[in-house]
């Protein structure tokens, strides 16, 4: 067989390829083919015994026969399903015993006692501030509709929250 330059650079670094992939280094996450059984003496001629040296297409074509291991290849293939089961349902309402609502109560009372004045003879006049509103009543007149002044007693002002019909009191800082 005769080769020329050419032939025989391509000869020889089909060789060194093929030395590679089956003497280099090994990559630990590489798939490794599976090793083929060691062939019987009856398929296999040694050089030495037939005295002829094996050519190189031959032992290319060994490699090329190789078959990647059976797990390795099977995981290639494997059936996969995209299923996601549905969330459980939700869980049974809790019955509870109804919350009654605690019972309304009036607001605190916006007023101020700013004081008081009684001319002779007439009814006491009580002078009240909110805000920036000033408020001059009597006993039994109502401010705003919202609030009633009731009585005037030990020294307290008492109011009836009319939308509840709540008393409240103010205190005066003083006796009648």
């Amino acid at each position: 067989m005769n080769l020329t330059r050419r032939g025989k650079w391509l000869t020889g670094s089909a060789a060194l390829i093929a030395a590679w992939i089956v003497f280099g280094p090994k990559d630990p996450d590489a798939v490794q083919p599976a090793r083929a059984a060691a062939p019987s003496a009856a398929h296999v001629a040694h050089p030495a015994a037939s005295g002829s040296t094996v050519p190189l297409a031959s032992s290319l074509m060994q490699l090329a026969h190789r078959v990647a291991e059976q797990p390795a290849a099977a995981s290639l293939f494997a059936p996969h399903s995209w299923y996601v089961p549905p969330p459980p349902p939700p869980p049974a309402p809790v019955v509870m015993e109804p919350v009654v609502p605690p019972k309304p109560t009036a607001p605190p009372l916006p007023f101020t006692f700013m004081g008081s004045y009684t001319p002779n003879g007439s009814p006491q006049v009580f002078f009240l501030t909110n805000g920036d509103k000033v408020y001059d009543v009597h006993v039994g007149d109502t401010i705003d509709n919202t609030y009633t002044i009731d009585s005037f007693s030990n020294g307290q002002l008492v109011f009836t929250y009319k939308p509840l019909n709540q008393q409240q009191q103010l205190p005066t800082g003083g006796a009648p």
